[in-house]
């Protein structure tokens, strides 16, 4: 299965933009906080990797009305999306799960982004980090031709019957062809690192001694291959850089992918590592 990507939107979206998640809309600023009456039209939704513009009714600082059109996707009980309220100089941004339908609508409750589910992994797994540079992601942003190109093998139908799965993330051009200058970036290694977790949107690298990145952009490419009993999944994704934190004498990236895995990708991949944790 193929997927194309906007991928100049994705880092201008992720990247660029100067995110804020909060899990209250009354931690949002007074000022902010006091206009919502006639901010809530502004609110974007973002559900399978699709915006939505909704219309929405503010139940509590914790609770929102979504209410019903043709425009928006049906949703499950349980369901995760985003909750985006975009303004000039930044971005707040709400993760809300699905707890209740209506007529009117759907009933999504704020959780607490530090509640994102997260996967440790107990073995050693070693992810090479490839550096996008900062030429090359401009060059993206400013010729609207490029795509990000994701590319697996994986579908609930058939994934029984796969002992490897892949995850690809390629760029291609306007003549839908891989881009030489990628391929060049992504066989050189900028560091190998451990993976420490990961999650649907997510991972977490460890490596030795202590880095400081300064690049404007953070986009990194990785490759890191997860060998289990039954299964064994290879990925190769873009990332950013959400973060970096130093403990002893190591240095832990905090990387958020460019395109998170698709809900069903993560299930299956999430059930096959807790297999192995025992938990």
């Amino acid at each position: 299965m193929k997927e194309k990507v906007d991928i100049a939107l994705k880092i201008k979206e992720r990247v660029l933009i100067r995110n804020i998640t909060l899990f209250s809309l009354d931690k949002l600023p007074e000022e902010i906080y006091n206009k919502l009456p006639h901010l809530k039209r502004n609110f974007l939704l973002l559900y399978d990797q699709k915006l939505h513009k909704p219309e929405i009714d503010i139940l509590s600082p914790r609770k929102i009305l979504i209410k019903k059109n043709k425009e928006l996707p049906t949703f499950q009980k349980g369901d995760l999306c985003l909750l985006i309220l975009p303004l000039s100089k930044a971005r707040y941004v709400f993760q809300v799960k699905i707890t209740e339908e209506n007529e009117d609508g759907f009933i999504g409750e704020f959780v607490d982004p530090r509640s994102d589910e997260r996967i440790a992994i107990k073995s050693n797994i070693p992810v090479f980090v490839s550096f996008i540079t900062p030429k090359f992601v401009q060059t993206i942003l400013n010729y609207p031709g490029y795509q990000l190109l994701r590319e697996t093998n994986f579908s609930p139908d058939s994934y029984q019957d796969l002992r490897e799965i892949h995850l690809y993330d390629l760029i291609i051009n306007e003549n839908h062809n891989i881009d030489e200058e990628f391929k060049k970036l992504i066989q050189k290694t900028f560091l190998v690192g451990e993976l420490v977790n990961i999650s649907k949107g997510g991972l977490s690298v460890r490596t030795k001694g202590r880095i400081n990145i300064t690049d404007e952009f953070g986009v990194f490419y990785l490759k890191f291959d997860i060998h289990l009993k039954a299964k064994s999944f290879k990925f190769a994704l873009f990332a950013h850089l959400r973060n970096i934190s130093f403990k002893e004498d190591f240095t832990y990236l905090h990387l958020a992918f460019l395109s998170s895995l698709k809900r069903e990708f993560w299930e299956v991949l999430k059930e096959e590592l807790l297999k192995v944790s025992g938990e």
